[in-house]
């Protein structure tokens, strides 16, 4: 009996340890989530109180409390002076591919573009803008926001700028950059400070434009070193057709990738001429002979998926009937904002020094080239409609 008394006690005190021992283990766990909840709820709320308070980042206080939710953004406490602000420029090389190489004696590649622009089928106006300078190789599209004068007035500044930029050659403008950016990356960066500076100012010297902004996606070519440098700020994006499949190249500058859920996700964090300072993504990537780069306003994407972007162009081979296909695709979708399509179609350049020297014919291809080379119209800026080669 006594035997038995003392394998029942050794059997409580055993039940009494594992029960002790699952007790501090709950209590551990529950500790952690505690703690864990509250630091969750404390980071919900400082992103509630940071959030914009109108879909397309209009108010400028608003703009400042979302920036500083950026990445490599000054917060409280940094030692770097943030006053005045420096334009920032963050390189994004697509694929690895190297910034820059050796430069041709002649050009390595060559590009013809179409572009139109839609007031789509909700929207009382068009508060989009389109750049055309086929003698710089540039190609912009701007949105913009802050009501339709605010917008349209925001977006056509932004476009004039970057021509004025080019076509006077003034890229004096400074900026801060994570890494060397080759000379014509530099200067595109530049044109895209010089946009912020003109939309800003107007702004702040016009009282019913003091919420005006823009998006802004420009793509500069290179041919001597087959390159494309593409600025960025906001959510126009610029996708690249290669081989039957679209990429997109630009991320989007909304709450949602900086993780953010639900109604606001789609807000701006970054605009074009809402802060004397900008920050721009400058995307560099290697176009390749029938590549086609697509920049567009958010009009485009928002009503028609990229599965039906690429088919579109799977099945247009021509640039201009490809710009109307995409921009009734949106429409047909319900059109709720404006959309604006600029298509650039790269091919392979061939040498002028070989074109002749054995006294045949040209070729089409020699002939084709030749014909876009010497149908270049003016350039479009600000424009509704437009097509350049």
């Amino acid at each position: 009996m006594a035997f038995i008394d003392s394998a029942q006690r050794q059997h409580a005190g055993l039940v009494s340890l594992i029960a002790g021992l699952i007790i501090v283990v709950l209590s551990l766990l529950l500790a952690f989530e505690t703690r864990a909840f509250f630091r969750s709820r404390k980071r919900r709320k400082a992103t509630i109180r940071a959030r914009p308070q109108h879909s397309r980042a209009s108010g400028r206080a608003a703009g400042n409390a979302i920036r500083a939710l950026e990445p490599g953004a000054p917060r409280e406490g940094d030692d770097r002076d943030s006053s005045p602000q420096v334009p920032q420029v963050f390189l994004l090389c697509q694929d690895d591919v190297e910034p820059d190489e050796a430069t041709f004696p002649h050009a390595r590649i060559w590009v013809s573009a179409r572009g139109d622009s839609d007031a789509g089928k909700k929207r009382p106006g068009n508060e989009d803008s389109l750049l055309l300078l086929p003698e710089h190789s540039l190609f912009a599209v701007a949105d913009g926001m802050g009501g339709y004068r605010g917008g349209k007035t925001a977006s056509t500044l932004a476009v004039e700028a970057l021509h004025a930029a080019f076509t006077q050659t003034a890229f004096d403008d400074e900026f801060q950059s994570d890494a060397p950016i080759p000379r014509r990356g530099r200067e595109l960066a530049t044109a895209l400070v010089k946009a912020n500076r003109a939309v800003f100012s107007a702004a702040q010297a016009t009282p019913e434009l003091n919420e005006m902004g823009t998006t802004l996606v420009a793509a500069r070519f290179s041919p001597d070193k087959r390159r494309v440098y593409i600025g960025h700020v906001g959510d126009s994006r610029c996708y690249r057709f290669r081989d039957a499949k679209l990429t997109q190249l630009t991320t989007d500058h909304t709450m949602r990738n900086l993780g953010m859920e639900g109604p606001h996700a789609n807000d701006l964090f970054r605009a074009v001429g809402i802060d004397p300072s900008v920050t721009i993504d400058l995307v560099v990537d290697r176009p390749e002979p029938e590549d086609i780069y697509l920049l567009c306003s958010d009009g485009l994407p928002k009503m028609v998926s990229d599965e039906r972007i690429g088919e579109a162009l799977r099945n247009e081979a021509d640039l201009e009937a490809a710009v109307y296909r995409l921009i009734e695709l949106a429409n047909d979708a319900g059109g709720r904002d404006n959309v604006t399509v600029i298509l650039v179609r790269v091919r392979e350049r061939l040498a002028r020094e070989t074109e002749l020297s054995d006294g045949s014919p040209e070729s089409p291809a020699v002939e084709d080239e030749r014909r876009d080379a010497n149908e270049i119209p003016a350039p479009i800026a600000g424009a509704e409609r437009g097509s350049a080669r």
